[in-house]
């Protein structure tokens, strides 16, 4: 009885705080949400299997581009500035050409990438391949259990749309009942059940092989070791 008071107390505790400081929640689901992303890239840095060398190359490597992304962007930012300063004080501006930019920019990222190639072994790649494979398939079984009572119960609801459907059928005039009997619509609703049963069993891990897609790629990877959440991880891994 004192755990469920005490209980209570803190859940009424907690409902008062998130009324009264909605920011609150907001900062702590960001939190949360970090601390998850953290988990992800740490996995996924494990399962390559780099050495301490490696790792501190990546780390390198993120850092540097990452900065050189940060100064392009106060380039870019500063001239937006500029131009607005301009329009403010009566000027005619045009937007800068930004054609440069985004050249600059793809030359930084294609030498990340590059960079990040010659310090991965092939065999270190094929890990992160699998891994993510892995997660992917680990995923999709998750989503079918959690969505099996929803997949039960549509199937239990079958014979009773199909019922609600012929009474539909029944209740329309002659003409019409005449118009959809010449369209076969027994033939229609027996293919239209296959259907759905076979959209329900397409769901089910392994019963259809369909390739898997996971947004967490590689590729997907490499970008995401320009974050903060990624480089605070590597430098924990290091020991910095």
């Amino acid at each position: 009885m004192k755990k469920i008071a005490v209980l209570s107390i803190l859940m009424l505790i907690l409902g008062v705080v998130a009324t009264a400081f909605p920011g609150f929640r907001s900062e702590m689901d960001g939190e949360i949400l970090e601390l998850r992303l953290q988990i992800q890239i740490a996995n996924a840095i494990n399962a390559a299997n780099l050495s301490p060398e490696q790792l501190g190359q990546v780390y390198d490597l993120a850092k540097s581009t990452r900065d050189e992304l940060e100064a392009l962007k106060e380039r870019v930012t500063n001239t937006l500035e500029e131009t607005l300063e301009k329009a403010i004080s009566g000027e005619e501006a045009t937007f800068p050409e930004m054609d440069s930019t985004r050249t600059r920019m793809q030359s930084i990222v294609e030498n990340y990438l590059n960079g990040l190639k010659s310090i991965i072994t092939v065999e270190q790649a094929e890990n992160l391949s699998e891994y993510f494979r892995e997660r992917a398939l680990a995923n999709r079984s998750e989503v079918y259990e959690k969505n099996a009572p929803i997949r039960e119960r549509i199937e239990e609801r079958l014979p009773e749309i199909e019922k609600q459907m012929r009474q539909q059928f029944r209740n329309l005039p002659p003409e019409a009942q005449e118009r959809l009997k010449n369209l076969d619509v027994d033939e229609r609703m027996r293919v239209m059940k296959e259907k759905m049963t076979d959209r329900l069993n397409a769901s089910k891990p392994g019963i259809v092989e369909r390739p898997v897609q996971n947004k967490f790629t590689t590729q997907s990877l490499a970008m995401v070791l320009l974050s903060d959440e990624a480089l605070e991880v590597m430098e924990k891994m290091l020991g910095q």
